[in-house]
């Protein structure tokens, strides 16, 4: 019996075996830029037609110890090359608003009290996600006034304490009293009495301000009516994009990597791109990170006791996407062949001739034991439907939790 269990599990690791395909590596060899870990993450490969783009999403795996660096390096690249206008950050309204005080230079909030509640939780308890928006912060007193940029955040609210720390600014000082502070009696008292003290005060705010306020109420009389983070993010970008008249802006946005996945229907970058009256159809570029040897840090608590690091809160956790049993990407293997340890690599997909146009290998996941989420692929769809760009890292550490 066990000689038949193992038999059966050999070949099935053999039915997840990729080797490379020389199609495929050709056309890398000839489309990958591949970048040292230690180096600034510059990559001087992308094109004119790239920047060309109006929106552009960078999607991570967040508990990994490149993610912070990719993504202050990519969007300063960005901003530096054709002025990024707005900065879409994935936290709350409250939060993005602090933030974006802090960036530019205030103190009335500590950062970790900013954060302390961000849906991104090892950004909320590790250095490196703190240290990535100081040195925004450090970026942004040095740009010119017109290379300067505005942090939005599009999340569904998960710091009330926060969003009533706001209200209690903004609105007239006569209404302070009156609102609630617990979440769900400020939930009652924004369907009930925000939106006509709104009403009431308009002619007395200015613009700013008042659309601040108006955001705020929809995003709390909301909150129990879509519960889905990315239908939210979406309603709350439409909603921005008309307020702000976004159209002729250029946008970034780094994100979780399954919110910038363009083929589907219920993701955020896919809710974009296929909302005809929005001009992102054609004029969006996903970024997609994939790691191979690498770590990621993961609460003890989530994993079986004999893959825990025992008496630790959180597990240093082998990650790698070319695993036989957890994740395996077909076509992996491609990657690896035109990249090497310890680099991060930008590999462009949809140069012409491409064979990632009419193909899934590069992005097709199969799996025996499914720990990490794995994305069916839409019949009829290829690689470049998801994502555009993939960014191969190789020996990443994880994110390194505060000591407690």
């Amino acid at each position: 019996m066990k000689t038949r269990i193992l038999f059966i599990l050999a070949i099935s690791i053999l039915s997840l075996t990729s080797c490379s395909s020389g199609k495929y590596v050709n056309y890398l060899k000839n489309n990958t830029e591949v970048v040292k870990m230690k180096d600034s993450l510059q990559f001087n490969s992308l094109d004119e037609d790239f920047y060309k783009n109006k929106l552009f999403l960078v999607g991570e795996v967040h508990e990994v110890e490149t993610s912070p660096r990719i993504d202050f390096a990519l969007f300063s690249q960005l901003n530096e090359k054709i002025k990024i206008d707005v900065y879409l950050a994935e936290m709350d309204i409250a939060q993005g608003y602090y933030l974006q005080e802090y960036i530019k230079g205030s103190n009335e909030l500590e950062l970790k009290n900013i954060l302390k509640k961000w849906p991104v939780y090892i950004g909320s308890i590790s250095k490196q996600y703190r240290n990535k928006w100081k040195n925004m912060r450090t970026y942004y007193a040095q740009l010119p006034e017109t290379s300067k940029f505005k942090l939005v955040g599009i999340d569904r609210i998960v710091d009330f304490e926060l969003t009533q720390k706001l209200l209690k600014e903004k609105l007239p000082k006569k209404y302070h009293r009156e609102i609630p502070n617990t979440k769900d009696s400020l939930i009652f008292w924004s369907k009930n009495k925000l939106n006509a003290i709104l009403e009431k005060e308009k002619t007395q705010l200015d613009k700013n301000t008042f659309n601040l306020l108006e955001n705020i109420e929809y995003n709390i009389s909301n909150y129990g009516k879509t519960r889905s983070r990315d239908k939210f993010m979406y309603q709350n970008f439409k909603r921005l994009y008309a307020q702000n008249e976004w159209g002729n802006k250029n946008i970034y946005a780094g994100f979780g990597f399954s919110h910038t996945l363009q083929a589907y229907n219920y993701t955020f970058a896919g809710r974009i791109k296929k909302d005809t009256t929005l001009p992102y159809a054609n004029k969006m570029v996903s970024l997609n990170t994939m790691y191979v040897d690498s770590k990621l840090t993961v609460d003890s608590r989530a994993l079986p006791k004999f893959m825990q690091d025992k008496g630790k809160a959180f597990t240093k956790f082998n990650y790698s996407q070319d695993s036989r049993l957890f994740m395996y990407i077909k076509g992996i293997a491609d990657y690896k062949k035109v990249t090497v340890p310890n680099t991060i690599s930008l590999l462009k997909l949809d140069a012409e001739g491409s064979p990632y146009l009419n193909s899934t290998r590069g992005t097709k996941v199969k799996n025996l034991i499914p720990i990490w989420d794995a994305y069916d692929i839409i019949d009829g769809t290829s690689t470049t439907d998801y994502a555009q760009y993939i960014l191969f890292v190789r020996n990443a550490d994880w994110i390194q939790p505060d000591l407690k």
